[in-house]
């Protein structure tokens, strides 16, 4: 063969070569698109889901990336992200209104989260701090203390009431009139109940007071509970993640809460089906108008009603905090629960997922998410949460939530002093134990003391 034949072949043997290692490509085929797999909850509102599709599109516009986005109802979500991390299949960026307690202080503990510690420390300056110490986890497999989650919004406890039920009860609907010390609080939606069914049996007769619900099978259970815990300055855990419940003055607040749940169910201010309620069910009920007032740990009752019936969201409904502590007369803190975005440490595009978080949270996008929920949530930075929308005066919910997360104590829940307190939510502790009262009779002390054997058991099997 002549040299020049013999470079002609041996050209034609490179090119070969170079498109079977380099793939798509060449000869103007476009190079397969990077990918990034997302998992986020499926919204209260379409607005929210809309929201995130269009930034999830700008970013993958701006990237050249695909951003296979996916939404799931959050009691579908938990498990399925759980299932993930236990299987090693698992998506690039998480999203879920459960991880803050169900998913996030398991998986770190494991080792299972990627470290965000430079993400955090760009966001850092924008943040709330209440927000941002939730993310603060440890490590049991590095043998440290590390940030492993980005919190992006918040939700606490308000209640939420008919004012027109209230008016026509003969009461002054007004928030400002609804009184707020402890025993008057709770005596005055048992007042409105009573002056209903008096008034107009019939109509009222399956009316309540009082939409607490009290069951094992919803979160808000909880919430409910160590919210009027901290009221009876009963504590659980210490700081440092130690169980204290057993001690003299915290045994006494369990039993105190325990009790103040259990009277107003069994003296009848609170719908019979409330031990059964998931966390759907006392936005049902309120919506029904079965329920006068109803705890609520995110504005989402009325904030449901803006979309569909203006009347109600600005008159008919009102919006208040909590009454001060029956102990002293005094505010408590809030407990605040923060919602973070999680990345798997197995994912394979942790730098990509980091940009991906970093774009939604830029002020403008993450300001036109949070806002299309309409206030559900509370945003975990400042810049955002300076947005006119959150003090609108003509607004007779939003600001309420606003005053409450920026103007008031706050603290996180259990589970950020210990991820082993994330088993006694999942087991929802307390809500068995007003059960036990309820439907089985056992006294409130001897629920209180099965609840705090329970906890002291979960700590102990937890290494």
């Amino acid at each position: 063969m002549k040299g020049s034949a013999r470079w002609y072949v041996l050209w034609i043997i490179a090119i070969c070569l170079s498109v079977a290692l380099t793939g798509p490509g060449l000869g103007g085929v476009a190079y397969a698109k990077d990918k990034l797999v997302v998992w986020w909850n499926k919204g209260y509102y379409k607005e929210e889901d809309e929201g995130m599709q269009k930034v999830a599109a700008e970013f993958a516009k701006q990237n050249n990336v695909d951003v296979e986005l996916t939404f799931t109802i959050q009691d579908d979500l938990g498990p399925k992200i759980i299932s993930a991390l236990i299987a090693h299949r698992v998506p690039d960026v998480a999203f879920c209104f459960f991880t803050d307690w169900q998913i996030a202080p398991k998986f770190a503990w494991e080792g299972q989260l990627a470290d965000v510690s430079d993400l955090i420390k760009d966001l850092k300056p924008r943040y709330l701090e209440s927000h941002l110490k939730t993310a603060w986890m440890y490590n049991k497999t590095a043998k440290k203390w590390s940030y492993y989650s980005v919190p992006i919004e918040a939700q606490a406890l308000g209640s939420h009431y008919w004012k027109d039920l209230v008016q026509e009860a003969g009461f002054d609907p007004d928030p400002k009139k609804i009184p707020m010390t402890w025993n008057e609080y709770w005596g005055f939606w048992k007042k409105v109940q009573d002056s209903l069914r008096k008034k107009d049996p019939a109509k009222y007769g399956k009316l309540f007071g009082i939409g607490m619900t009290s069951s094992s099978r919803a979160t808000d259970t909880f919430y409910n509970f160590e919210q009027y815990l901290l009221a009876y300055h009963g504590e659980v855990l210490s700081p440092e993640g130690k169980v204290i419940a057993a001690e003299a003055k915290n045994r006494e607040a369990i039993i105190k809460t325990l009790a103040f749940f259990t009277s107003i169910y069994s003296e009848g201010y609170v719908p019979p089906d409330a031990l059964t309620w998931t966390d759907a069910d006392n936005n049902v009920n309120f919506a029904n108008k079965t329920v006068v007032m109803t705890p609520n740990p995110s504005i989402s009752i009325p904030g449901a009603q803006f979309f569909t019936n203006k009347d109600n969201y600005y008159n008919k409904i009102g919006s208040i905090l909590q009454p001060t502590s029956p102990v002293d007369g005094k505010a408590y803190p809030y407990l605040v629960s923060v919602k973070p975005i999680i990345i798997p440490k197995d994912s394979k595009k942790q730098g990509l997922a980091k940009k991906f978080i970093k774009h939604v949270l830029e002020t403008k996008n993450f300001t036109a998410y949070v806002t299309a929920s309409n206030g559900r949530w509370f945003p975990s930075f400042k810049d955002v949460a300076a947005d006119p929308f959150f003090t609108n005066p003509k607004d007779p919910h939003v600001p309420v939530a606003t005053d409450q997360h920026l103007n008031n104590p706050t603290r996180a829940f259990y589970y950020s002093y210990h991820p082993a307190y994330s088993q006694v939510y999942t087991e929802n502790v307390w809500g068995k134990a007003m059960s036990r009262v309820v439907t089985e009779k056992w006294t409130n002390e001897k629920a209180a003391d099965e609840a705090i054997d329970r906890i002291q058991t979960i700590f102990k099997g937890w290494k």
